[in-house]
């Protein structure tokens, strides 16, 4: 099974954490970002994360601040 990843836009992000409860394997959770004054939480990918890329996280987020996809998908090559 291919690995996934989650990116998420933290400019955006409110912390809400609904990507973490629609994760149907658990394999985001909320901890700190960065230098926050106001030490809100966001996702964060664990680890050592089985992550598919499913984009159930994604599609859940109100803000829509989340991309997910497989890691072996290809980028856009422009035509020669």
């Amino acid at each position: 099974m291919a690995k996934g990843e989650v990116i998420i836009d933290y400019k955006t992000c409110m912390g809400c954490g609904i990507c973490v409860q629609a994760c149907p394997f658990s394999y985001l959770e909320l901890s700190r970002y960065g230098n926050d004054p106001y030490k809100r939480l966001y996702p964060e990918l664990e680890a050592d994360h089985g992550c598919t890329g499913c984009g159930i996280c994604a599609k859940e987020c109100p803000l829509e601040c989340i991309t997910a996809r497989k890691k072996d998908e290809k980028k856009d090559v422009p035509l020669s």
